[in-house]
């Protein structure tokens, strides 16, 4: 049984009225540790959905974060191991590298999340931010 959660990040009611929504879909599974692509590529100030699909042993989240921030930002989702409310924030560090996230994803759950593609090309990280999993589940969201 999938349950299907929808996330929509406030940067997606920013569009301009005359732009129509016709998002550029990416597939992702999580399994044994790790995302099923290791990267994709986006075009930049264009909706993007990325279904996530846990079909690990363990909930999972999915972070897009500033080029360059990897260690940063898994550093900071180690600390929060550490603290009260690490959990209740679904791993997420509060930080301006965190671009847009998921909630954590259950176990057989989907969840989309949607977003506007950033306006300057690079390439971004995604990772897992539950305690130690950015070692390995991470790759790249590449900004065209």
């Amino acid at each position: 049984m999938i349950f299907l959660l929808i996330g929509i990040s406030p940067t997606f009611f920013s569009l301009p009225r005359s732009l129509s929504y016709t998002p550029q879909i990416i597939n992702i599974e999580t399994k044994k540790m790790n995302f099923s692509i290791n990267s994709f590529t986006v075009d930049s100030s264009k909706p993007v959905e990325i279904h996530v699909v846990n079909n690990d042993i363990i909930r999972h989240n999915i972070l897009i974060i500033t080029p360059g921030t990897l260690e940063i930002v898994g550093k900071k989702a180690d600390i929060m191991a550490t603290t009260a409310d690490g959990a209740s924030k679904d791993w997420v560090p509060d930080t301006p590298e965190v671009l847009f996230h998921s909630p954590l994803i259950g176990i057989g759950e989907k969840y989309i999340l949607k977003f506007i593609a950033p306006s300057k090309k690079g390439n971004y990280p995604f990772v897992c931010t539950f305690p130690t999993h950015w070692r390995t589940m991470n790759g790249v969201m590449i900004v065209q």
